[in-house]
């Protein structure tokens, strides 16, 4: 029995952060003395600590009132246009209830938009306003909701500005130490990986077999999330909607 293999570098921040913290409660829990992995776990700990630290400047720098402010007001705007586009789907006007359906189709491809990550969200918007400026304007147009799409639009862009602004080279410079950081945590992960799964095979898999168990079901979670944001992310970037 071998802990199962993880592409930690295709993870999102918050993901392999989280990943990482999970782990680092497994080893504790079992043991890194009984595990044979003292030495290696302890050079481990400064390593996800530093990540720690970098990602909370990233997020600190990233999440200021104005920018919360600014997301805030753009996601207001689609979850309105949504619910209103839902109502005009039961209108009177046969016309409007066969574009609001065909609008609807757009909306529902790209699902929860509004809770998405921050940048993710920003793609996601943009990716659905050209939709609905390009292929389905002329049901924009019949529907009713082209003001909406309008202000929608500008409040993605200046939340996209803002966000630009907000990043200066100090966030870049942390950037680029998170970026380190998560490489040097996947590293010493990767060594006490390898060390147990030798262990488990000189030894034994008795001693080993629990912890090596509860690691993988929780290295199979985050691979089925991985999984699903690539699907997810590629559906929303290349899918066309069914008319």
């Amino acid at each position: 029995m071998d802990i199962q293999k993880l592409f930690t570098h295709n993870m999102r921040n918050d993901a392999h952060f989280q990943f990482h913290t999970e782990f680092r409660d497994l080893v504790e829990k079992h043991g890194a003395a009984a595990l044979k992995i003292k030495p290696q776990f302890d050079a481990y700990l400064p390593l996800y600590e530093r990540e720690d630290i970098a990602l909370k400047k990233i997020i600190k720098s990233a999440l200021t009132a104005q920018i919360h402010e600014a997301d805030k007001a753009r996601d207001e705007v689609y979850a309105v246009m949504v619910k209103l586009n839902a109502v005009l789907t039961r209108h009177f006007n046969a016309d409007v209830r066969k574009a609001a359906a065909q609008l609807k189709i757009v909306f529902d491809t790209y699902g929860d938009v509004v809770n998405k990550p921050l940048n993710e969200e920003t793609s996601a918007l943009y990716n659905v306003l050209q939709d609905l400026q390009g292929k389905y304007a002329a049901d924009v147009t019949a529907a009713g909701i082209g003001e909406w799409v309008e202000e929608l639009k500008a409040r993605n862009e200046a939340f996209e500005s803002l966000m630009k602004e907000r990043f200066d080279e100090t966030t870049a410079r942390t950037d680029i130490v998170l970026r380190e950081a998560r490489a040097e945590a996947d590293e010493a992960y990767f060594a006490i990986c390898r060390r147990v799964n030798a262990l488990a095979e000189i030894e034994g898999v008795t001693a080993y077999e629990a912890f090596v168990r509860s690691l993988n079901t929780v290295i199979a979670k985050y691979a089925e999330a991985l999984h699903h944001h690539r699907h997810h992310k590629h559906a929303a970037q290349t899918e066309v909607p069914n008319v």
